[in-house]
């Protein structure tokens, strides 16, 4: 039964491997937006709109190089390929912006949360986006 147990666990690692790999990059994206964001907010006194952007950059940057080379294991390539991958990287991070930066003005302004709280559930937002885009799109094999 224990055997059974362990390859299952086994096999529902494989299938989900990269699942599995976007949330942990995502995890780490989510503390460099958080960190950046609170920073520019609280330390620098920067709109929260633009320490927003600061934090999802720093993110989105963070996020090209982990989701590339670990999640989904694009290497390589030429010059085209990658150019490619970087234009639809971006734009699909352009598109997780725009819905985030709505989502956040929707729940600072209209809702009256917090600036500093109301980036959570925009970053909830923005993995859903992100994962498909990436998977089905970016770095589709």
């Amino acid at each position: 039964m224990e055997n059974g147990l362990v390859s299952r666990v086994k096999e529902l690692l494989v299938k989900y491997k990269s699942f599995i790999r976007f949330a942990i990059v995502g995890v780490i994206n989510t503390l460099v937006t958080i960190a950046l964001n609170t920073l520019c907010n609280n330390v620098f006194h920067l709109y929260y709109k633009i320490s927003w952007v600061i934090g999802f950059a720093g993110g989105v940057t963070n996020s090209y190089i982990m989701n590339k080379l670990w999640t989904f294991e694009s290497k390589g390539g030429n010059a085209r390929k990658t150019t490619k991958e970087m234009l639809q990287f971006l734009t699909v991070n352009l598109v997780s912006l725009g819905a985030t930066t709505l989502g956040l003005t929707y729940f600072v302004e209209n809702m009256g949360i917090n600036e500093n709280i109301a980036q959570l559930p925009t970053i909830v937002i923005s993995q859903f986006i992100n994962y498909f885009g990436y998977k089905l799109w970016v770095f589709k094999k």
